[in-house]
């Protein structure tokens, strides 16, 4: 069973490299366009929209990871969604023979790949796993530190936190790009709002200031998605002005001094 594990993982791990380096630095093959209609429209969407170079980017990353052996159980769970949609469309949407039956052997490669590896994927299927850094009693659950706008973040949590919602946009902004990203970061308005809410409350300060910053940048993503115009001159400022008082915010949130008593939240909790 080891022995066939190994070859399995050599040859996915493999096979999953050679597509990203196919893609981003050879070019030996070329990218399948489809037959069908829907096919063509799918994968000229993913071209367009540039999602094609994430999901070739995460083939390369997982595809060495798994090659090289080194943390191969979550490079197999990363793969995974690019595997089934690869497989829905050579198998449903592109109807080609050759096409359909390599999209079947690296779903199914994948898949008995992980249940190779179930044991490490235990701790995750429970219906209520504890993620990194979460503890079952008190109050360190993300849950209650970054979705509870009520609670309190100190700054050692704001910090790397704000890193993180940072990195998301970034991603979103220069690699997706498009209606999708701008929609996409959006939604993260929702979580950048909690994580500074709970910072203000750590410094002892109402988290109702951050009406300011949440309604210009309500205002600024409802112009950049063409909601909305104000005219030409301001669908200008008002972003602009939206960031830099966000930023603000941010800044202060990553230098300000948490209160000991601040709003009776009761002391932060490590994570």
């Amino acid at each position: 069973m080891k022995q066939l594990v190994l070859i399995g993982r050599l040859v996915f791990g493999a096979w999953m490299l050679a597509n990203g380096i196919n893609h981003f630095f050879v070019g030996l093959w070329p990218l399948p366009t489809g037959h069908e209609p829907l096919a063509i429209q799918l994968m000229d969407a993913l071209v367009h929209s540039r999602l094609i170079d994430v999901a070739m980017a995460i083939q390369l990353i997982t595809g060495a990871l798994i090659l090289s052996g080194f943390l191969v159980p979550v490079a197999l769970c990363v793969v995974m969604p690019v595997s089934t949609c690869a497989l829905y469309w050579s198998l449903i949407l592109d109807h080609q023979p050759v096409g359909a039956l390599l999209a079947v052997a690296a779903f199914a490669l994948n898949g008995l790949l992980m249940l190779a590896y179930l044991d490490y994927y235990k701790g995750p299927l429970q219906r209520r796993a504890l993620m990194a850094g979460e503890s079952a009693a008190g109050r360190a659950t993300y849950d209650f530190l970054f979705v509870n706008p009520s609670g309190r973040a100190s700054r050692g949590q704001f910090v790397p936190a704000l890193i993180t919602l940072l990195v998301a946009v970034v991603f979103y902004a220069y690699l997706v790009t498009g209606l999708t990203a701008m929609w996409c970061m959006f939604v993260l308005l929702f979580p950048a709002i909690v994580l500074h809410a709970r910072r203000l409350h750590d410094m002892g300060h109402s988290a109702w200031l951050l009406l300011v910053p949440g309604v210009l940048m309500v205002a600024a993503f409802a112009i950049w998605l063409g909601i909305f115009s104000l005219g030409a001159s301001l669908d200008r400022f008002v972003p602009l002005i939206a960031l830099v008082v966000s930023a603000g915010f941010a800044l202060w949130g990553c230098v300000g001094k948490g209160q000991a008593e601040a709003n009776h939240f009761g002391p932060p909790v490590a994570i």
